[in-house]
């Protein structure tokens, strides 16, 4: 029983340095091979101006959100999730236009009022906001929102 004992705690103490050396790992070696980021907003509350364009949103959307960061390469496909939220997507470059990409996506936001979706093609221009999908609930002492957005942008967040 010692001996087994004894073959766990060098078997632990090997993997320690591999630990340590894992935590020294800055944010900048994962993004290495893929320079851009994609942020997804979402929150249970209103995005955009209901008489506004799709993507102005409203200074407290971005303030309220949570908000999901995934590196990605200029041709990616992948998934993510966080909790309530779960998106699959798809990113191409548009040839001759930098900056802008086509985006298509399939997603869904489970909030306490219920559960919104959406999926479809879009086109993203890098560091703009576009809103992805929303639900409305309304109930006897108004509306409540919830809303998911969504760019691209460079580390950092433009």
């Amino acid at each position: 029983m010692q001996r087994i004992a004894s073959k766990i705690t060098l078997l632990f103490l090997s993997l320690i340095p591999s630990i340590a050396l894992a935590e020294n790992s800055a944010t900048e070696d994962y993004l290495a091979n893929k320079p851009l980021v994609l942020e997804v907003r979402y929150c249970e509350c209103l995005a955009t101006k209901t008489d506004g364009a799709l993507s102005d949103l409203l200074p407290s959307f971005l303030n309220e959100s949570s908000l999901l960061r995934v590196s990605v390469s200029s041709e990616d496909k992948g998934f993510a999730s966080s909790g309530d939220l779960s998106i699959g997507y798809e990113l191409k470059p548009v040839a001759g236009s930098p900056g802008q990409f086509q985006f298509n996506y399939s997603g869904s936001y489970t909030t306490s009022n219920g559960s919104s979706a959406g999926n479809g093609e879009m086109l993203l221009v890098q560091g703009q906001w576009v809103s992805l999908f929303e639900l409305r609930h309304d109930n006897g002492t108004g509306s409540q929102y919830s809303n998911v957005a969504v760019r691209l942008a460079k580390p950092g967040g433009s």
